[in-house]
């Protein structure tokens, strides 16, 4: 008999026998709402059971469920996969980025061998907890699954494995591996150098307020500055995310930590803006840090207009 029909058949013997004194029938009613109430809470807490799964074969990736099959990526079409993880946290996302579209996969990333370990330092960016957290009860892959997926689809493409693909709020192209950022008909030559900088900035819009983080890059001229939303927060507060956050992956992450560090500029010039979504943001950045001729620079310092001379009339 499950708690249920137990708490249920408690409730209804409280109820319907006759004879029964109050204060007997008062006991029993209390014990049949502990027992659902308990029943209530153990269904909450139990995962829930997938019902999908995720087939690669000659053609792609897909998700297959009761619904039918939704491709996740076209192994003829140009693809990058990223691994968005947070400190601490046992899940992660798998991103499959097309010039087109962008699929998630929910990954477990605890429990991890080495090698596996290993494979995701090489993909992961750090990622704001409320994406990561967000999928937190839902089926994920297992660590040596989502890494087979991974290790697949480096066998289609080995320049997909950190590449991104997105588009900017007006729906130009953007593309990134650690050769080449491409903005629309623009171009950046990660090989050649370039100068960045992380910074922050906020923007009233009427009684509103709203806080972005930024990458600027230049190169021969030509200049730009990626532009997201603040993420709410990157770094959990429990005491035991330090310790969790370990191996290879985890010095990936606290790495991009570094990287999230920015000064407070003014808002830059919209002509030389460019809005990606969040999570990708960090990937920009990783590959500057990484580019070998790339220099980070700082804030020029703003020079105080001289005063000017009182005009005399003699």
């Amino acid at each position: 008999m499950t708690l249920v029909a137990l708490g249920a058949l408690v409730l209804a013997a409280a109820l319907a026998v006759p004879g029964l004194p109050l204060p007997v029938r008062l006991t029993l009613g209390i014990i049949a709402i502990g027992v659902l109430g308990f029943a209530a809470t153990r269904r909450a807490k139990t995962p829930r059971a997938t019902t999908s799964a995720i087939v690669a074969d000659a053609a792609g990736l897909s998700r297959t469920s009761v619904e039918g099959t939704k491709p996740i990526v076209d192994w003829s079409t140009p693809f990058g996969v990223t691994l968005l993880a947070s400190y601490g946290r046992p899940h992660g996302l798998l991103a499959f980025t097309t010039p087109t579209q962008t699929r998630y996969i929910p990954a477990r990333i605890d429990g991890r061998s080495e090698a596996d370990d290993e494979l995701f330092s090489r993909i992961a960016v750090l990622a704001d907890l409320d994406l990561v957290d967000g999928i937190a009860h839902d089926a994920a892959l297992t660590a040596n699954d989502a890494a087979a997926v991974v290790r697949h689809a480096e066998e289609r493409d080995r320049a997909s494995l950190g590449r991104v693909y997105l588009s900017d709020g007006r729906g130009a192209p953007i593309a990134l591996d650690r050769a080449t950022l491409s903005i629309a008909s623009r171009s950046f030559d990660l090989t050649s150098h370039l100068e960045w900088r992380p910074l922050m900035f906020h923007e009233s819009t009427g009684q509103a307020a709203a806080l972005y983080q930024a990458t600027w890059i230049r190169q021969n001229g030509a200049e730009v500055v990626l532009v997201a939303p603040m993420p709410a927060s990157i770094v959990p507060r429990e005491p035991n995310a330090h310790r969790e956050a370990s191996g290879r992956l985890g010095r990936a992450l606290t790495r991009d930590l570094r990287l999230l560090q920015s000064p407070a500029e003014p808002p830059p010039a919209r002509d030389v803006r460019v809005a990606i979504d969040r999570p990708f943001m960090m990937a920009v950045r990783r590959v500057l840090d990484e580019a070998p001729l790339a220099s980070r620079v700082a804030l020029p310092a703003q020079r105080e207009a001289a005063p000017q001379g009182r005009d005399s009339i003699i």
